[in-house]
């Protein structure tokens, strides 16, 4: 029989990859996207952009990026942005494995079944970014005369990438408020 502390992931395991994961988060929002917001005069980058956007404001992105930001937009953010999909299904998997292991949230082990589908949930956030980074390195080599079919293509990846990093997120926010509870209520028992 494995002992909690034999038990994968250990505890540690989770906290550097969160870590890792919100630090490759930060570098991004407060240095590329936030020089990518600025050249582009306080538009937002496609990335950050949780209900798609449409031909006109991608043209509109792209004009305002002008051929240094779209090149800084490819060679620097989505060069970022090709790290992070992975880090964040890494530490989520790691984090959603380590709450539903038995005496977290629950005393006796989740189905396989449910664990499958809540770990299924980040790697498709991660397997959505990718496919959204792909659609966004397309539009910035068009240009401002970027194609409607390759904008609708990368909006949809986008906002397809926000439902499940949405769903993802409030998944684990709420199994871990679950799980501090259980651990307070022992507490108090002993």
């Amino acid at each position: 029989m494995t002992s909690r502390a034999d038990a994968f992931p250990r505890t540690a395991h989770v906290v550097v990859a969160l870590i890792v994961s919100f630090a490759l988060l930060a570098l991004m929002v407060f240095w590329t996207v936030a020089y990518l917001r600025q050249i582009a005069g306080g538009l937002e980058p496609f990335d950050l952009r949780p209900f798609g956007y449409t031909v006109e404001e991608a043209r509109t992105l792209l004009h305002a990026l002008s051929d240094i930001g779209r090149r800084y937009y490819a060679d620097v953010q989505l060069q970022l942005d090709t790290a992070f999909p992975a880090l964040y299904a890494l530490s989520r998997v790691l984090l959603l494995l380590w709450l539903t292991a038995p005496g977290r949230t629950a005393e006796k082990p989740w189905p396989l079944g449910v664990r499958a589908a809540l770990l299924g949930l980040p790697i498709l956030a991660a397997w959505f970014d990718y496919f959204e980074n792909d659609g966004i390195a397309a539009m910035l080599t068009a240009g401002p005369e970027v194609g409607a079919d390759v904008v609708a293509r990368a909006s949809f990846w986008t906002q397809a990438k926000w439902i499940a990093v949405l769903i993802t997120e409030a998944i684990c926010v709420s199994l871990l408020a679950l799980a501090l509870m259980r651990w307070r209520r022992r507490l108090r028992l002993t």
